[in-house]
Parts: C-alpha cells; structure tokens; sequence
C-alpha cells in the first residue's frame, strides 16, 4: 500500500513539473507602465506603457502602446503605436510603427512600414520601407537618412509628399516612389 502512494505521488509531481514547463514556455509577457527587460529571452511581448530591452532576445513579436527603448536587442517582429528607440539591434521580420522612430547602428532584415512625419536612421540597414500617410498631416514625411545608412529595396511614401534626406555617405539602391532625394 505504501508503494502505491509512493508511486501516485510520484506521477502527479512528473504531471505537475511538465505542466509548469509548458505554461512557463508558452508565456507572453503582458504588462502595463514601466518593464524593463535585460539580458534574457522571451518569447513575446504585449505593453501599454513603457518598454526598455538592454541585450534582450524577442523570439517573437512586441507589440507596444507607448514607448519602446532598445539597446542591443533581437527582436522577431515589432508593432509599435507611439515612440520607438533603437540602437545597436536587429529586427528579423517585419516593423511596424505609427509615431516616432529614431534607430542607429540597427538592421532591419524585412520590411519597415511606418506612419509619421519625420524619423532618423544612423548607420542602419533596411531591406524594404514603406512611409504611410499620416491622416490630417498635410507636409512632406521627411526620411532622414545619415552616416552610412542603406536601403537595400524598395521605398514607397504613400502620400507622395516624400523627402529623402541622405548624408554622410548613405545610399538608396532601389525604387523611389513618391518621394524625392536629395542629398544633404
């Protein structure tokens, strides 16, 4: 008989340890405010709020409302609606942003489709870009591209109210469509 208890007791911890393992793998990091994350990796991550990644890898998708700084960070995919820091990262699949973006010395691997009237890239690397149209925003939707910074495909502003701004021996080596480049 004392085997027995033994034996159940040791089944239901085997059950328990395994469906811990599970829900701790398939668990997507859902905050509000401030979180900060470091040098870890995470599956994927949903906030409103504030997001701060220092070394972090995001096998999957962040997905913020409001704010994401990144330094030497690995991220999936990226959805932003608010303000977007990059530096020092890598980016695998698609970004999308409505609001802000300054990056340096980060690479875009897929497409980049932003809605805003001006961001910055410094030192960056960008497969493919599309500029959205900012409804109720009537000005030209500035692409300020410097020290180095190269878009690889193509690049389409949807307003056609685009400005490509390229300095410090940056360079755009696909199509154009709806902006002009001038070099600064």
């Amino acid at each position: 008989m004392r085997k027995n208890y033994f034996s159940v007791f040791l089944t239901m911890l085997a059950f328990a340890n395994i469906g811990y393992g599970v829900e701790k793998m398939n668990k997507v990091n859902q905050n509000y405010g401030y979180q900060t994350y470091e040098k870890e990796t995470v599956e994927s991550i949903q906030a409103n709020g504030s997001v701060i990644l220092d070394g972090t890898k995001v096998l999957g998708i962040i997905q913020v409302n409001g704010s994401l700084d990144a330094d030497e960070a690995a991220i999936g995919s990226l959805q932003v609606n608010g303000q977007v820091n990059l530096k020092n990262s890598l980016i695998s699949d698609n970004a999308i942003i409505n609001g802000s973006l300054n990056a340096d010395n980060t690479k875009f691997q897929k497409e980049l489709s932003i809605a805003t009237q001006k961001f910055t890239l410094r030192t960056c690397t960008v497969e493919s870009l599309i500029v959205r149209e900012v409804i109720g925003y009537e000005g030209a939707q500035i692409i300020d591209l410097r020290s180095g910074t190269k878009i690889t495909g193509p690049i389409v502003v949807e307003s056609g109210k685009g400005e490509i701004w390229l300095s410090s021996n940056s360079e755009v080596s696909g199509q154009v469509t709806g902006a002009k480049v001038y070099k600064k």
